[in-house]
């Protein structure tokens, strides 16, 4: 995947990397790699939360902006 294509790319891992995104194919990508899920409930996010089965790990933020705040006070 694509996810796969970027850390073969910059020759890293992608252990703990921030990986947002709004539904539930994004959250199991970077879960299988080991990035960090993140749910945004913009876009498909609401009903990505609602249908379920998001990783365990996902953490969840209104939107890009909130997500990026909490990045950048949490580095």
């Amino acid at each position: 995947g694509m996810l796969e294509e970027i850390a073969a790319r910059f020759h890293t891992e992608l252990k703990g990397v921030p990986s947002i995104g709004d539904s539930l194919k994004d959250l199991q990508a970077a879960e299988s790699v080991g990035a960090q899920p993140i749910l945004v409930l913009t876009g498909k996010g609401k009903k990505t939360r609602e249908e379920g089965g998001v990783p365990k790990k996902t953490l969840v933020f209104d939107d890009l902006a909130d997500a990026s705040r909490h990045l950048i006070a949490h580095p």
